[in-house]
C-alpha cells in the first residue's frame, strides 16, 4: 500500500471524498447520479415478474423448480442478488419453463 505525499493512502482519500460526497446527498445539497441498469439486469421486480409468471407463490416457485421459496423472497426483497447462475437459470425458466420443469422430473 503506497502513501501519497500527505501520507494517506489513494483509497482512503477517495473514500473520504466518497464519505464527503454522500453526506453533502444526505443534506440535500447535491443530487445523486444516477444510471439506467442493463435490459437483461436482474432486478428484484424482474425475479418477481419471472416467479410470478410460472407460479403464483414463492412455496409453489419452490415445488416446481426446487429454488428455496427464502431464496426466491430474498431475491425478490432485493436482499440478495442472484449470482450469474441463478440469474442464467431464472432467464431459462422465464423464457422456457416447461423445458426446466421436464429437466428436474428426470
Amino acid at each position: 500500500m503506497s502513501l501519497e505525499n500527505d501520507g494517506r493512502t489513494r483509497l482512503g482519500k477517495d473514500l473520504e471524498e466518497a464519505f464527503t460526497e454522500l453526506a453533502a446527498h444526505l443534506r440535500g445539497e447535491t443530487e445523486a447520479e444516477s444510471y439506467a441498469a442493463p435490459g437483461g439486469a436482474m432486478t428484484p421486480e424482474r425475479v418477481r415478474t419471472i416467479r410470478r409468471k410460472v407460479a403464483t407463490s414463492t412455496k409453489e416457485f419452490e415445488r416446481q423448480f426446487r429454488i428455496s421459496a427464502r431464496t426466491m423472497e430474498a431475491y425478490e426483497q432485493g436482499r440478495r442478488r442472484p449470482d450469474r447462475a441463478m440469474q442464467i437459470l431464472l432467464t431459462v425458466i422465464d423464457r422456457e419453463p416447461d423445458v426446466v420443469r421436464r429437466a428436474l422430473v428426470s
